[in-house]
């Protein structure tokens, strides 16, 4: 037979109950969605179940006071230091504090705030100094210390005062009380003049004060005591002083004028801001033109890539709307500088055949065929296993900075840039697979782009990962497309280049083929 809810909670023992009761309940209160009233349900129930649980009663009380109901907070906070052993109990008195403060229940406060920190130490007995503090200052800002001083000295006339009935002691002594106040009579004002001061006000904030309007109307409805007209005279009287050193009426057409206007102001700040982004886009350009000519790669290198991340990444179309165009300006200007650097040196010959090609395409040697030389006493004849390998780190970070940028990349040229990017990197750091594979992407992005400056790039970094591998038969197919790219490109600087690589490759195929034949002539 299936249970009902309420069969099922009878049937839990008390200690269960008030735990599931309690959980449910502090969830219910503290989610964002959250229901005050399934959360002070099922709190009332936990309490119900097990009067003894302080946390049910302060867990409660935490609750009611998130409502703003502070009475209800105060006496659940109170249940829970009654239980036997809860009297001190730290989470309790300063929620017992907090509450009374937001109930406006200052002297109590203070009170209890300053005989319950005396029976603490550590830091909490410096939270509740703060507390305690924090009373301090509030009848200070209320009264100020003069004031103060003078009331507590005074405080027994005050009291004397207060007890005193005016009107009784004048009926029954007939004496003149020249101590008690006399009560002043009040006349509601007409319905009418209090919306018009009403209206008047809210105008008045609206005007002057911006959104703090919403605290005027706030701290008017606080007084309660039949002043507003008075009040109203002093500030509007206090305004008028101020017009007559600075204008703020005339704030009053910017604020609320004319669609017409609006739109004008959008469209001249929307003007303002288009040029000073086209001013500092051209200022990029000429430096980038300046080191292009002093053939000053890594220097624009670092130049491009800051400007394409650190400026035209934060740029909206709206602000930039030649976005696309100048993105593809930069990066062919940086394609150009790199395609600056190649040409065939006058002291090709004078090298080795095996060290031509890495020389006329600028490539570092791998750091096997580095030889380091010990020498007994220096630091080449102990390395640390443990130490970092610095070069491996900048390889790393340098790769993941640009697979980063690669991914917010929004157009085909730039991603060519960055594939570009990312197969030098795996090129200096002898990851010569991976630089293959990013070459091939820079082609792929380079067509997409229908760039042929960026496809013959790629063509280089491919042939630049077969040298550096010294495997002459794919460098000869590399070689092959990179000269087809060349041709279609039509830069004959390029070709030349190629053509000067092809025939070096031959040979060394040519020095390959002789030496495997004779090797194979000796075995025979």
């Amino acid at each position: 037979m299936k249970r009902s809810p309420s069969s099922l909670e009878l049937a839990w023992p008390p200690g269960l109950q008030h735990v599931v009761f309690r959980e449910l309940g502090w969830h219910c209160g503290r989610d964002s969605g959250r229901n005050i009233r399934v959360a002070r349900t099922n709190l009332a129930k936990a309490c119900q179940a097990n009067p003894e649980a302080s946390d049910c009663h302060l867990r409660r009380a935490v609750t009611e006071l998130g409502d703003l109901n502070v009475e209800a907070a105060l006496e659940n906070c109170r249940n829970g230091l009654a239980v036997d052993g809860f009297e001190e109990d730290f989470g309790g008195v300063e929620l017992e504090g907090r509450i009374l403060f937001e109930r406006g229940d200052f002297e109590e406060h203070a009170r209890v705030t300053f005989n319950r920190k005396e029976l603490l130490v550590g830091h909490r007995r410096q939270q509740l100094e703060a507390e305690w503090q924090i009373a301090v200052n509030n009848y200070e800002n209320i009264l100020g210390r003069k004031a103060g001083g003078c009331l507590y000295e005074l405080r027994g006339n005050i009291a004397r005062i207060c007890n005193r009935q005016a009107g009784k002691h004048k009926k029954d002594h007939q004496e003149c009380d020249v101590v008690s106040l006399q009560e002043e009579e009040h006349v509601e004002a007409h319905i009418r003049k209090e919306k018009k001061l009403q209206k008047d006000t809210r105008m008045l904030g609206q005007l002057y004060l911006g959104n703090t309007w919403k605290d005027l109307e706030f701290l008017q409805s606080l007084r309660g005591n039949g002043h507003h007209e008075e009040c109203y005279q002093k500030v509007s009287h206090s305004l008028h002083q101020l017009q007559s050193r600075t204008p703020v009426y005339t704030l009053r057409n910017n604020r609320f004028g004319s669609k017409q206007s609006a739109d004008s102001y959008t469209q001249e700040n929307l003007f303002k801001w288009r040029y000073k982004t086209y001013r500092d886009v051209y200022n990029q350009l000429d430096r980038m033109h300046e080191l292009r000519e002093q053939r000053n790669l890594l220097e624009l290198l670092k130049f491009a890539e800051d400007t394409l991340w650190n400026y035209y990444q934060i740029k909206t179309t709206r602000v930039f709307p030649d976005q696309f165009k100048f993105t593809a300006e930069v990066c062919n200007l940086v394609g150009l500088a790199v395609l600056d650097q190649l040409e065939v040196p006058l002291n090709l010959m004078d090298d080795p055949l095996e060290d031509r090609l890495r020389h006329l395409f600028h490539l570092p040697p791998l750091r096997e065929t580095a030889l380091v030389v010990p020498l007994f006493g220096d630091k080449s004849t102990f390395r640390d296993p443990a130490a970092p390998d610095k070069q491996y780190l900048s390889y790393r970070n340098r790769r993941l900075k640009l697979e980063h940028r690669l991914h917010h990349s929004k157009y085909p040229i730039e991603r060519a840039l960055l594939y570009h990017a990312l197969a030098q990197t795996h090129l200096d750091g002898e990851q010569l697979d991976t630089a293959r594979i990013m070459a091939g992407s820079v082609m792929r992005a380079a067509q997409e782009a229908g760039s042929n400056l960026w496809f013959a790039l790629g063509t280089l970094q491919l042939v630049a990962a077969d040298c550096l591998q010294r495997n002459v038969e794919k460098l000869a197919r590399s070689l092959t497309s990179a000269a087809g790219a060349a041709s279609a490109l039509k830069c004959h600087r390029l070709r030349q280049v190629i053509h000067v690589a092809r025939i070096i490759n031959d040979e060394l195929i040519s020095k390959k083929k002789k030496k495997r034949d004779s090797q194979e002539s000796q075995l025979m």
